[in-house]
C-alpha cells in the first residue's frame, strides 16, 4: 500500500490544479489513462464541495486529499476540511450508494456532486469530528487494470505538502 497526503487552500482558482495533482499520482499506478478519468471526477466533485460549502461566502480554509492506493485492489480517497460541515446533505448512517440519494429538482444549481460519487464509488462514507470533516470514498480497480511493470514511485517522489 501507498499513501499520499496533499493539502491546499480551498479556492475555486486553486482546486482544480491540485486535484490534477492527485490524479497524476494515481495515473503512475494504472495501465491506462482513462482509468484515471472517474478517480479525477470523484476527487474534483469531493474537493468542489468543500470549496462551495464548507467555509462561509468569501473566506477559505485548508483542504487535505489523502490518497491510498493498494495496487491491484483499489484505491481509497479521503477529502477533508475544517469548515461547517454540511448539514444540508448529511450522509446516512452507512453511507452512500447511488439509487439512495433522492432526485436532485430540475433547475437546482447543486448537489449533483454526492450522486456523481455515489455513483463512481464502491463505497461512500463521512464523519465529522476533531480532525475534520471527512468524506471517505473507495474504489475497487479490478487486477488486470493496474500497471503491470514494477513500480518505481517513491511516496517522497510524489507528495505534495
Amino acid at each position: 500500500m501507498h499513501s499520499y497526503e496533499f493539502t491546499t487552500t480551498a479556492q475555486r482558482e486553486t482546486y482544480r490544479p491540485f486535484v490534477r495533482g492527485v490524479a497524476a499520482t494515481m495515473a503512475a499506478y494504472l495501465a491506462s489513462p482513462t482509468l484515471v478519468h472517474p478517480l479525477e471526477l470523484v476527487t474534483a466533485e469531493a474537493c468542489a464541495n468543500v470549496v462551495r460549502h464548507a467555509y462561509p461566502e468569501g473566506q477559505t480554509g485548508p483542504l487535505r486529499v489523502r490518497l491510498r492506493v493498494t495496487p491491484r485492489v483499489g484505491v481509497e480517497i479521503s477529502v477533508t476540511d475544517w469548515g461547517r460541515g454540511c448539514a444540508a446533505c448529511p450522509l446516512p448512517p452507512g453511507g452512500l450508494a447511488g439509487p439512495e440519494l433522492p432526485d436532485v429538482p430540475e433547475g437546482a444549481t447543486s448537489g449533483r456532486g454526492l450522486r456523481i460519487i455515489a455513483c463512481l464509488c464502491d463505497a461512500v462514507t463521512g464523519e465529522t469530528g476533531p480532525d475534520g470533516n471527512t468524506l471517505h470514498l473507495q474504489l475497487a480497480i479490478p487486477e488486470e487494470q493496474w500497471r503491470t511493470s514494477n513500480l518505481t514511485i517513491t511516496e517522497t517522489s510524489l507528495s505534495r505538502r
